[in-house]
């Protein structure tokens, strides 16, 4: 039987965790719309033309779509998720890495100067191929990772289930007793 409580110091941390990634998506977005409100554009390398500037930010905006139904099943899975495992607080770890995929899509709006990021940004191509192949790879994993989670435990993974399905094994074992 695994445990599932958490120490003072555990509890501590993940509390700690949760306000850090908070904290920083929070001060991300505050740059954001600072930065919306204050009329800033954008800077894109001189590479790129309008329209790969305007399917860039398309593609931004189609993230954070993305992200409207990975939190919808969050919290669709979040209450079937196992508790047996070593460390029962599963949830709470979703939790902080939904807030850090949110705060990688932030720090996706933020950038100022998308020159700064060197040689890769300058082909739009090689850009906006490696955001797409991360994102779907981020995307793709965390909702394979929920329904894991959320799925109950294999017979074959867990002996002790298979021993309750199996009542001729009890018997055996109170017989060699």
């Amino acid at each position: 039987m695994y445990d599932a409580e958490l120490s003072p110091s555990g509890e501590f941390i993940l509390i700690g965790l949760v306000a850090i990634t908070c904290s920083a998506l929070l001060t991300r977005a505050m740059i954001f719309f600072h930065r919306e409100i204050a009329g800033t554009r954008p800077i894109y390398p001189d590479t790129w033309r309008s329209a790969e500037c305007r399917a860039f930010e398309h593609f931004r905006l189609l993230v954070g779509i993305g992200l409207v139904p990975l939190w919808g099943s969050f919290l669709l899975f979040a209450p079937s998720m196992r508790k047996d495992l070593a460390f029962g607080h599963v949830d709470v770890f979703f939790f902080i890495l939904l807030l850090w995929i949110s705060d990688a899509w932030v720090l996706l709006l933020v950038p100022h100067n998308w020159q700064k990021f060197g040689a890769i940004s300058r082909s739009f191509r090689i850009t906006i191929t490696l955001l797409i192949m991360w994102w779907l790879a981020t995307f793709t994993a965390t909702e394979w990772m929920f329904v894991k989670v959320s799925e109950p435990p294999s017979d074959f993974i867990s002996g002790v289930y298979a021993a309750q399905d199996a009542p001729f094994l009890t018997t055996l074992a109170t017989i060699s007793i």
